[in-house]
């Protein structure tokens, strides 16, 4: 009898146990993955070189202002909606008329969004324009390609989002490396033509966000628009789900840009050349993020089983806390080596890189945490911990002293932390009691 009692229960713990491929699988997904982000990194770096090395000052400015319009269009563009398909996949049966109406809506949604950042993004450039002397007509002609380049981008990141929950993860590669080649071909072609204005970079930007529109609908078909006119019940879903996430996004879109806006105030030149000069190091968590992103959760959102959603969930979350504290520990124990891929003269951060990666580890907890709150519907609280977060923030900026960049990154620490906490209530919640944190 307590034989057959521990075959049962040695059987119940291996169910729980992921398949013996488990790791071989993720591992040959990785690679997939970080094979195209090489491809896609080396690319853009090259791209990025020939630009700074043969544009003039002047004109790679104008570049560099057009790409920061570019950022603000597509996050601005974007709030969450692209994301929340993940949400919507889920909830939807396998049949793609069921999804269809609120692909249709986020797709509506988005373009009203592009509009209200392009009016700001405008507003703000001919205020920039006008404080630096730049040429207007030069400046008006680089925004039009900017919104054309947001405009094919908007397109293209739905497809590609939709194409990846299909499962199609390395046709959604090929895409990609389609952009990535035909950024590098036009900007070889401004060493074969001598045209090295801010435009034909700007262009080159347009074609490759072109060439991954057209890729992605050539190589994986995306399901049809629904032809059938959108119910007030699909727009009133969409918006309870996305309205609760914008407070999110905009404390955190405003979080970074506010920290080094302290380090280089109160701080001066080299506590934010620090600062960022040691974040540097913790960049490989980039990659883990993008892969958290682009794999994972689509992954994660074909799961329709709540049991093996919930336990794939536990995995990767135990697999991230066992990683971040790994990259912690070797940063503990060997700062002075990690160093020296930022040079000499930062050789003396030890303690910072250690609070840089540590810091980097809670972003990565809770980027999982808030994708898996989100696939799940647990959204309801989020303007409450969005308002904490930015009260929080106000009020450690005021007493706070950003002296160096040990003090610096500790404020980062500090915030993350709390966000962390509020990603672990909503989760504990959730669990206890769903319907406190779940959508409308």
């Amino acid at each position: 009898m307590l034989k057959a009692q521990g075959v049962i229960s040695c059987s119940r713990f291996r169910a729980l146990l992921p398949p013996g491929d488990w790791i071989a699988r993720w591992s040959r997904l990785f690679l997939e993955f970080a094979l195209n982000q090489g491809l896609f990194q080396s690319a853009g770096m090259i791209s990025a070189l020939i630009y700074v090395r043969l544009m003039s000052v002047d004109q790679y400015a104008l570049y560099a202002i057009g790409l920061g319009s570019l950022g603000f269009l597509s996050v601005g563009s974007d709030m969450g909606l692209t994301a929340s398909l993940s949400y919507f996949w889920r909830q939807s049966d396998k049949v793609s008329s069921a999804i269809e109406p609120r692909i249709a809506v986020v797709r509506r949604l988005r373009w009203i969004f592009l509009l209200v950042a392009s009016l700001v993004s405008c507003a703000l450039l001919l205020k920039t324009a006008a404080e630096q002397n730049l040429p207007l007509a030069s400046v008006l002609t680089c925004f039009a390609v900017v919104v054309s380049t947001a405009t094919a981008q908007l397109r293209a990141t739905v497809d590609l989002h939709l194409v990846r929950l299909h499962g199609l993860q390395r046709q959604s590669y090929y895409c990609e490396a389609a952009g990535s080649i035909i950024r590098l071909v036009s900007a070889i072609a401004m060493i074969v033509t001598g045209i090295t204005t801010a435009l034909f970079g700007l262009v080159g930007q347009l074609l490759g966000a072109l060439s991954v529109l057209v890729a992605v609908r050539g190589l994986a078909p995306t399901p049809k628009k629904n032809s059938q006119p959108i119910g007030l019940k699909t727009w009133r879903e969409v918006l309870n789900y996305i309205i609760p996430i914008i407070p999110t996004t905009v404390v955190y879109m405003a979080q970074g840009p506010l920290v080094l806006w302290l380090a280089l105030t109160f701080g001066g030149q080299s506590s934010i050349s620090e600062t960022f000069a040691v974040g540097r190091i913790a960049a490989i968590y980039a990659l883990l993020g993008s892969f958290i992103v682009v794999v994972v959760e689509p992954r994660l959102a074909r799961i329709k089983d709540e049991a093996r959603f919930a336990r794939m969930i536990g995995l990767s979350l135990l697999a991230l806390v066992l990683l971040t504290a790994a990259v912690t520990m070797v940063a503990q124990l060997t700062p002075s080596a990690l160093l020296l891929l930022i040079g000499p003269k930062y050789a003396h951060l030890q303690m910072q890189v250690v609070l840089s990666i540590a810091g980097s580890s809670i972003g990565l907890l809770i980027l999982f945490l808030t994708l898996a709150n989100r696939m799940q519907g647990w959204i309801r609280l989020e303007p409450v911990t969005a308002g904490c977060q930015a009260v929080a923030i106000f009020v450690l900026a005021s007493r706070w002293s950003f002296h160096d960049s040990a003090s610096v990154l500790w404020f980062s620490i500090v915030i993350a932390g709390l966000h962390l906490l509020s990603c672990l209530m909503t989760s504990i919640v959730g669990l206890l009691a769903p319907t406190v944190v779940r959508a409308r």
